[in-house]
């Protein structure tokens, strides 16, 4: 127990006599730590976070459990759901910036001739927004060969695409909330459940994007979707089946879109 006697914690000013301060948990230690202090502390810290993902991703790969372990209120034995879907969709975007190549991407620059790619819009005369446009593709691509331009868009959209898929997590709840409306479940709830289901996707994808085929994430996703929704929210057959199809084509959707803006954007921007 602290006293008025015990020295105060350097940073928040609070009387601590023993190792660690009571109110914030800084340690008392005047000095830094030395170099074998320092990676004692590492270390186990290490030991502590591989303890915590372990468990949950042992949960996350049962559709639902890790969402309904959180609902039960058992959080602090598992990664939370915000870091944990940051982690993999930094893993999945990585990963797919090795994997994916600019063949994989057809960008419509016609030829090279002296070193200088030529591109063709057929604006009519006065049309102020087609020539602003034109004069945009020629300085992105102007002197750049298909492949060139293809890994120049394809830069640009990976940089630029995670931020989307951000914004579209909580659209993603928004429409299981939606579908599930009458289920005794708030909003937070359903970004939870967003959070987990965005996560394991971005881990399948970061396994299968070496592969490129699309249809290696899509229907393991699809499936996995499905069963979680099951497992989280309940339901007859035939209505989890309608709630998914609605879900899963609405957001499918969004995120074509999504693309499509990024890629256009990268285009001429």
């Amino acid at each position: 127990m602290s006293s008025l006697a015990d020295p105060a914690c350097r940073n928040c000013g609070t009387p601590a006599g023993g190792k660690f301060c009571p109110e914030c948990g800084q340690t008392t230690a005047p000095h830094p730590p030395t170099a074998r202090q320092f990676f004692q502390e590492l270390l186990e810290n290490q030991v502590a976070l591989e303890g915590a993902i372990w468990k949950t991703l042992a949960k996350l790969v049962v559709p639902g459990r890790l969402t309904l372990e959180y609902f039960a209120g058992r959080k602090r034995r598992y990664v939370p759901p915000l870091r944990l879907y940051l982690t993999a969709s930094l893993i999945f975007f990585l990963v797919a910036k090795v994997a994916l190549h600019g063949d994989h991407m057809q960008v419509q620059v016609k030829g090279q001739v002296a070193g200088d790619s030529t591109i063709s819009l057929e604006c009519d005369k006065g049309d102020d927004l087609c020539s602003v446009l034109e004069k945009r593709l020629r300085e992105h691509f102007a002197g750049k060969t298909r492949a060139e331009a293809n890994q120049f868009l394809l830069a640009r959209v990976i940089a630029t695409f995670p931020y989307a898929m951000f914004l579209l997590v909580p659209v993603f709840a928004m429409l299981t909330k939606a579908v599930y409306w009458r289920r005794p479940y708030n909003y937070g709830e359903h970004l939870v459940f967003a959070f987990h289901v965005h996560t394991f996707v971005f881990l399948l994808g970061a396994i299968v994007a070496p592969f490129g085929s699309p249809m290696l994430l899509t229907i393991p996703a699809a499936i996995y979707t499905a069963a979680a929704m099951r497992a989280v929210f309940g339901g007859r057959t035939w209505a989890l089946i309608a709630r998914f199809v609605l879900v899963f084509v609405a957001y499918f959707l969004l995120v074509m879109l999504s693309i499509a803006i990024a890629f256009t954007a990268a285009a001429i921007l």
